[in-house]
């Protein structure tokens, strides 16, 4: 079952030290899951010429400063406000995703890291606004189960990983997904949504889903 807690990093101000150690570990993590060049594959299949895109959760806007060149002017969606070094040109939301008005302007939708800190109900919410005006959704999050726990655990040491990111990832872990859960927590009606999913050896779950024409 999963296991949904609060994670600490959530609750810091961003320029405290331990936010920041724990952002230099994710960016590792995330380089050893390859997580940019996924996501930039993914999205350069996908994306037609005009569309917008939304990155919800975006944190300090690594992730959508590097997809800018596959999508230019992707929008970015986070609690935490605007990075100093996003692009000027490009939107930023500070909002709590679950208050957000705006998604019928945005056919995809890409997320790293996030859907993991939902319960069942939020995921049904945000799935709503899915279903209703997304063409493309593109997530990676954690995968659930003794073995990324382990991978996780080995990683710790060799990272030098921050206490925080210690709490953090097990937490993710626990509250990671398994098989088809996350499309079938976003309630993904399968007559409307092509989808596949796929776990990654080194502890990701991936997801595409594509609105069927």
């Amino acid at each position: 079952m999963r296991l949904v807690q609060a994670e600490i990093l959530d609750s810091l101000p961003q320029t405290s030290i331990a936010a920041q150690a724990s952002r230099r570990d994710l960016r590792i993590i995330n380089s050893l899951l390859g997580s940019r060049d996924w996501f930039a594959d993914a999205l350069r299949h996908r994306h037609q010429p005009g569309e917008a895109v939304l990155e919800i959760g975006s944190g300090n806007g690594e992730l959508g400063r590097a997809l800018s060149h596959v999508a230019p002017g992707l929008a970015g969606l986070d609690l935490s406000r605007r990075p100093d070094d996003w692009p000027c040109d490009a939107p930023w939301f500070e909002t709590d995703v679950l208050g957000f008005t705006e998604w019928r302007d945005f056919p995809i939708v890409v997320a790293n890291l996030f859907f993991h800190h939902f319960d069942r109900v939020a995921l049904a919410k945000l799935g709503a606004h899915l279903n209703a005006h997304a063409r493309v959704i593109i997530a990676s999050d954690p995968v659930r189960g003794f073995r990324a726990q382990a991978l996780f655990s080995l990683l710790c040491p060799l990272i030098r990983a921050h206490p925080v990111t210690r709490h953090d990832g097990r937490v993710s872990v626990a509250a990671g997904f398994r098989h088809d859960e996350l499309p079938c927590l976003l309630q993904l009606d399968p007559a409307i949504w092509s989808w596949s999913v796929h776990a990654t050896w080194l502890g990701a779950t991936r997801l595409v889903a594509v609105r069927r024409p």
